[in-house]
């Protein structure tokens, strides 16, 4: 299940979620909190859903703000409803997932939250992630000082990309995490 948050729709409620309709069927779920529509479905395809969401924004005629969640359990939505609805205001317009709302946004309150949520789902601790990211992002010096061989590193880097999106060998994805990490002490 994922849920598309759309912001600024003003009276646009029955539009925005017929429109939706259209793309992913009738068998989604919609509700109202802080000004923003969810809508609740299981469709795959974000590229749609991205194209279907701008030419929302051109039929309302305004910037609307939207967020895509990521494919997760109920209670995995609900911790990832409440840090849109976080970031939300520090937001510029636009269409988001969480990596790039998290780069995006003005200010990031309740950085705690936003990494625990990352990190729960990934199932990698925070020491493993500082320690890779205080090595300079380089795999071996950073399985030398954490004590991992090269090849568990990887592994867990993968991982940690395949669950989150967040590929930690690549600087603007480590520098979001770390960012994170950073206000946090």
């Amino acid at each position: 299940m994922k849920f598309i948050a759309i912001k600024n729709v003003g009276e646009n409620k029955e539009l925005a979620l017929d429109v939706v309709k259209s793309l992913v069927g009738n068998n989604i779920q919609s509700e109202e909190e802080n000004d923003i529509l969810f809508i609740y479905h299981s469709y795959e395809n974000d590229y749609d859903i991205t194209n279907l969401l701008s030419a929302l924004e051109t039929e309302f005629g305004s910037s609307i703000f939207a967020y895509l969640s990521n494919d997760s359990s109920k209670e995995r939505l609900s911790e990832e409803k409440n840090i849109y609805i976080t970031l939300s205001e520090y937001l510029p317009h636009g269409i988001f997932k969480l990596k790039e709302a998290l780069l995006k946004a003005e200010k990031i309150n309740n950085k705690r939250m936003i990494l625990d949520f990352i990190l729960d789902s990934t199932g990698i601790n925070e020491a493993f992630i500082e320690g890779f990211i205080e090595s300079n992002l380089n795999v071996s010096f950073a399985g030398k000082k954490l004590n991992f061989h090269r090849n568990t590193m990887n592994y867990k880097l993968d991982k940690f990309y395949s669950v989150s999106g967040f590929d930690l060998r690549v600087f603007k994805d480590a520098y979001i995490i770390y960012s994170l990490f950073e206000k946090n002490r």
